[in-house]
């Protein structure tokens, strides 16, 4: 199920390091990494493009967080919505504080704490 790349954000901290953009066009997410704790410290993905060939991408992030959750996708889920909040931590003002993924299979998450303004997007 391939439609055109959304970019949104960008939300967080300046320890994540550089930000960069998915150079070869997914086909099929595959799954996610994250570590959090009191935000989403990091994530990265994997996908499948369009000659199936697997790319990961990120991680962006700093090192913070003590629990750490990888989301591997079946092969016939896709994910529907991704909901989450945004909120203020420390010196930071925009900072994803938390993260639940929809799939057509199951609900993942909330991971993080969920303070801040709620936000979400249907995919």
């Amino acid at each position: 199920m391939a439609g055109s790349l959304v970019k949104l954000g960008a939300w967080g901290g300046d320890h994540g390091g550089k930000e960069y953009d998915v150079t070869v066009a997914p086909q099929r997410l595959e799954g996610f990494w994250l570590r959090y704790g009191k935000v989403i410290d990091c994530i990265s993905f994997s996908y499948l493009d369009q000659d199936k060939n697997l790319h990961t991408i990120g991680p962006w992030g700093g090192q913070g967080g003590l629990s750490e959750e990888t989301i591997t996708l079946e092969p016939s889920e896709y994910v529907k919505e991704v909901h989450g909040s945004v909120g203020p931590i420390g010196d930071y003002t925009h900072v994803v504080t938390s993260l639940k993924l929809v799939t057509n299979q199951r609900t993942i998450g909330p991971l993080g704490n969920g303070a801040g303004t709620p936000f979400a997007v249907p995919i």
